[in-house]
C-alpha cells in the first residue's frame, strides 16, 4: 500500500488528517503515536480494564483508516478522537456486558478521575503534598460530569465547543457545568483556593 504525503514532520493535526485521508500510513502512524496514550488515559476514566481500553483505541484508528476515503475533516482532530474513543468504550462495554465490579469504574467515587496538569507543580512548590491532596479531594468530590468537563478543559486544554462535541451536549451546558463546579469549589475552599486557581488559570 502506498503512503503519500511522506513529509509529516511539523505538520498540524489537520494536515496529518488530510494526508491520512489521501492514504498516508505515515500520517496515520504520527497521529497514533501522538494520541494513543492520552486516549488510553481518558478511556481509563470510564472502565478499569486496560486491555479493553487499548483495544477500543486501536479499533477507533482502524475504523478511521478504513473510512479514510469518506471520513470528514474534523474542526479538531483531538476532540474527534476523544469523542470517538468515549463513544466506542461506552458502546462496547454495554455490548460485551462488562459488568464485573473490578472492571467498571464508579466515576462518582474514583479519586483518580481528575488528573493534574503540569501547572499544578506551582502548588507542589508552594504548599507540598498537603495542598495537592486537598485540591484533589475537592475536585474529586464533584459530580461525574462536572469532573469530566474540568478534566477536558484544564487537562486536555480543549475549547468549550470541543468539549460539547465530546460529551454530546451544547456549549451552554458546558458553561453551566463549569460554573456550578466552581461555585462548589469556592464554597469548599474560599480565599486561598481561589488564589491557586488564579495561578493555574482555572478561574472562568
Amino acid at each position: 500500500m502506498s503512503s503519500p504525503g511522506i513529509y509529516t514532520n511539523n505538520l498540524t493535526d489537520s494536515q496529518l488528517w488530510q494526508q491520512l485521508k489521501e492514504g498516508s500510513e505515515l500520517a496515520l502512524g504520527k497521529l497514533l503515536k501522538k494520541y494513543f496514550n492520552p486516549l488510553q488515559n481518558y478511556g481509563y476514566k470510564f472502565i478499569r480494564n486496560r486491555d479493553f481500553v487499548k483495544d477500543c483505541v486501536q479499533e477507533v484508528f482502524v475504523e478511521i483508516w478504513n473510512r479514510k476515503n469518506t471520513i470528514a475533516q474534523p474542526d479538531s482532530v483531538r476532540a474527534y478522537l476523544l469523542s470517538s474513543v468515549r463513544k466506542k468504550i461506552l458502546r462496547e462495554s454495554v455490548r460485551q456486558k462488562l459488568t464485573q465490579e473490578n472492571e467498571i469504574i464508579d466515576i462518582e467515587n474514583d479519586i483518580n478521575f481528575v488528573e493534574f496538569s503540569p501547572e499544578l507543580k506551582i502548588i507542589e512548590q508552594e504548599n507540598s503534598q498537603e495542598t495537592i491532596k486537598k485540591v484533589s479531594t475537592i475536585l474529586n468530590s464533584l459530580p461525574k460530569r462536572q469532573r469530566e468537563v474540568i478534566y477536558l478543559k484544564y487537562y486536555q486544554n480543549l475549547e468549550r465547543d470541543e468539549i460539547a462535541e465530546i460529551m454530546d451536549i451544547n456549549t451552554q451546558s458546558v458553561s453551566n457545568l463549569l460554573q456550578v463546579a466552581f461555585q462548589t469549589i469556592r464554597q469548599s475552599w474560599p480565599g486561598s483556593f481561589a488564589h491557586y486557581l488564579l495561578l493555574l488559570n482555572f478561574i472562568l
